[in-house]
């Protein structure tokens, strides 16, 4: 089933994308469906998240933004230089950048 604005309707096999800003939507909590499948919180930075935490406490998974943010690093270093990005070196210096803040 996809999402429907009149009843909210969301299966197990959905994928969720919040795309605000951070701290946006956090009061719409009680809005929310029961969470269930996988949320994609492109917010990277504070994590996790209001919506993540409540995500995940109600056993759904929750990916972070940063995540989303390496990979698609990854690839334009990959379509700008040719060469295979060195994706592990990334993501540490990605997740200190982050602990740093």
């Amino acid at each position: 089933m996809l999402f429907r604005s009149a009843d909210i309707a969301l299966d197990a096999h959905t994928l969720t994308v919040n795309t605000t800003p951070a701290g946006v939507a956090d009061g719409l909590l009680a809005h929310f469906p029961e969470p269930c499948g996988t949320l994609l919180d492109v917010v990277y930075h504070p994590w996790p998240t209001l919506i993540a935490r409540h995500w995940q406490s109600a056993g759904g998974t929750a990916v972070p933004g940063h995540l989303m943010l390496l990979h698609q690093a990854a690839k334009q270093v990959e379509l700008m230089t040719g060469e295979i990005a060195p994706v592990e070196a990334m993501r540490r210096a990605l997740l200190e950048a982050l602990q740093n803040r």
